[in-house]
């Protein structure tokens, strides 16, 4: 009788469960590509320009020392970059979570993830996003590329004639 006990109160255990364990796998998940919103909208394209030109303000101002405050302005340019650019990332990540989290509303989803956390699955919703947060315009997005690719050639000058 203990063993018809056992299997009963496990059967109807297994029958509460089911319906329960079926439910998780019904999760609602969006993934969204964070590179492409930052290079693809207003908000991120404008934050990216705030820093290149701080960037530059400050290379002018080390340019600019003399040789013995020099080492004391890099490091006081590096203080001062490193700074901004934290604030300036903190507030985009701010403004991209809130429109996160209004599109998690928008889209009836459980949660929305990086898509380098995705291996399959799931629904993109990278562009939903970049229209949420304002798309920027074609030549807008150009210029910018145009800019990030001026940069790093520049930067990879000084590396080349070093070798």
């Amino acid at each position: 009788m203990n063993k018809k006990m056992k299997s009963l109160v496990l059967g109807a255990t297994l029958l509460v469960a089911l319906p329960m364990l079926g439910g998780c796998g019904n999760n609602n998940i969006g993934y969204v590509d964070s590179m492409k919103v930052a290079n693809s909208t207003e908000k991120g394209l404008a934050i990216t320009k705030e820093i290149n030109a701080k960037d530059k303000e400050l290379q002018a101002k080390v340019a600019a020392a003399d040789e013995a405050s020099r080492q004391q302005v890099i490091q006081q340019a590096r203080q001062e970059f490193t700074a901004f650019s934290n604030a300036k990332a903190s507030e985009y990540r701010q403004y991209q979570e809130q429109q996160i989290n209004e599109l998690v509303k928008e889209k009836k989803l459980d949660v929305i993830i990086e898509k380098g956390a995705v291996v399959g699955g799931g629904t993109d919703v990278t562009d939903d996003l970049i229209n949420k947060m304002g798309k920027a315009s074609d030549a807008d997005i150009k210029a910018a590329e145009n800019e990030a690719n001026a940069v790093a050639s520049q930067e990879a000058q000084p590396q080349e004639s070093a070798q």
